[in-house]
């Protein structure tokens, strides 16, 4: 199968094709990285998919004034727009009639990216030189229906009937689509975490994960304080800095960082979270505490919730008793693989879009 992945603006991605499992610049035609990669052939988050079917490619539509190349070849296209293309001045040329007309013998499946509150967000009134497309806009909801409409499918990454299926947000969207939402979980490159990252001679250690957004952080650093100070395990965290963006390590030192730790603690409250950390938590086989994001509920299901009282049951348990550590390890890594290894989102994508073709 063929396969590309279309957005329709992303100011951190450049365009690129898949080489022999590599993503490869159509700017530079060299091998490519960007911030959330830890290789050219591992992107811990953004566009992945391409990286599942040989020869597939992304695009970024601001690279091509919201024109993708013509090409009669593919099979598929996920096609992402929620910023640019769903305002009324730009919406015709971004629309799904037009990606027909670009790739005339594709499924259209349209994605699910961001939900509310970030679906839409930005300032009411722009700044001196701040891009258009930053700004709320009111027909940005209007037209995503649209969209959908005109997609074949809808897809949200996301499991079927999980915390994601039963926001507001997306019990609304579904009333008001002419489809049925597919919840199918996005991927995650299980087998090149593991052997990059995996040891079974973890650290006796908790490591307290701190999103970019603060409201995301919760309780996170003040429980595994706690955790750490009444049983006596040493706590680790990134370090941050005043001048120095958040973002200033690199997605492989930062994996390297908190992948040896033995307890991962993660107490976000966003149900609308993916939990690509989760998952990646669960390829190197440590143990995640707390946190309700989308994956955390079906890789570590019994820490999943931000009850510190729970939590601190649930750790107690795995801290005193060697075959629950195993046991907990052991089924986070078969559900990684099960629900989002490349092998099983491959096989879900043709069966659910394809299957008439």
């Amino acid at each position: 199968m063929k396969f590309v992945e279309i957005w329709d603006y992303t100011s951190n991605v450049e365009s690129f094709y898949v080489k022999n499992g590599t993503a490869i610049s159509f700017k530079t035609n060299k091998p490519y990285m960007y911030k959330h990669s830890i290789a050219t052939n591992c992107f811990l988050q953004g566009p992945v998919y391409p990286f599942l079917w040989e020869d597939s490619y992304f695009l970024n539509l601001a690279e091509y004034d919201g024109v993708p190349p013509y090409d009669s070849t593919v099979d598929l296209v996920l096609y992402v727009n929620e910023r640019i293309g769903l305002m009324n001045e730009n919406y015709e040329k971004y629309s799904v009639n037009n990606i027909r007309k670009r790739f005339p013998n594709a499924v259209i499946v349209g994605q699910i990216k961001e939900v509310e509150p970030t679906f839409n967000s930005g300032p009411t009134i722009l700044g001196p030189n701040e891009a258009s497309h930053r700004q709320v806009r009111p027909e940005r909801p209007i037209n995503r229906i649209k969209l959908f409409n005109d997609c074949d499918f809808v897809n949200m990454p996301s499991i079927p009937n999980g915390y994601c299926s039963k926001i507001p947000y997306l019990v609304e969207l579904q009333n008001n689509i002419n489809k049925k939402i597919v919840y199918s979980p996005g991927p995650t490159n299980v087998d090149y975490v593991f052997e990059n990252y995996y040891t079974n001679e973890k650290l006796n250690s908790i490591f307290a994960y701190t999103p970019h957004q603060h409201h995301r952080r919760g309780d996170t650093l003040e429980f595994a304080q706690y955790i750490g100070d009444k049983y006596n395990l040493p706590v680790y965290y990134k370090p941050l800095y005043n001048d120095r963006p958040f973002d200033y390590m690199s997605s492989h030192d930062f994996v390297s960082l908190w992948s040896p730790h033995l307890y991962h603690f993660n107490l976000d409250s966003m149900k609308t979270q993916p939990g690509q950390q989760c998952k990646q938590v669960a390829s190197v086989g440590s143990i995640n505490i707390g946190g309700v994001n989308d994956s955390h509920q079906f890789l570590y299901p019994e820490t999943a919730n931000c009850d510190l009282d729970k939590l601190e049951e649930s750790f107690v348990k795995y801290y005193e008793d060697e075959n629950e550590r195993f046991n907990v390890i052991q089924n986070a890594w078969e559900q990684v693989n099960k629900i989002c290894g490349f092998d099983t989102v491959r096989k879900v994508f043709e069966k659910e879009f394809l299957k008439n073709e």
